[in-house]
């Protein structure tokens, strides 16, 4: 039944051409360069050091590669990692 319901409320934010980071809980990515990466609606760092972090995101992970990671700016709603980022990938 959830599955169903999860299905329609898609077909509907699609359909009306609604955000859907708001609506469907997706994150919200954004680069400056290769230098700066903001992530808006994460669900939580789970793992990080200078050469990768590992997000939390509704519904995958994001797996960022680079050297001299940092995390500079972190909330509960809002992510800002610093440093030579050389990949991202969804998984």
């Amino acid at each position: 039944m959830n599955e169903h319901i999860g299905k329609n409320i898609n077909r509907i934010v699609e359909s009306l051409d609604l955000p859907q980071d708001l609506f469907l809980g997706f994150p919200c990515i954004s680069f400056t360069g290769n230098r700066e990466l903001y992530i808006s609606n994460h669900k939580g760092i789970l793992s990080y050091d200078t050469e990768g972090i590992v997000i939390l995101a509704k519904p995958f992970q994001i797996h960022i590669h680079g050297r001299g990671l940092i995390i500079e700016t972190y909330s509960k709603d809002e992510l800002l990692i610093k440093g030579y980022i050389h990949s991202m990938e969804f998984c």
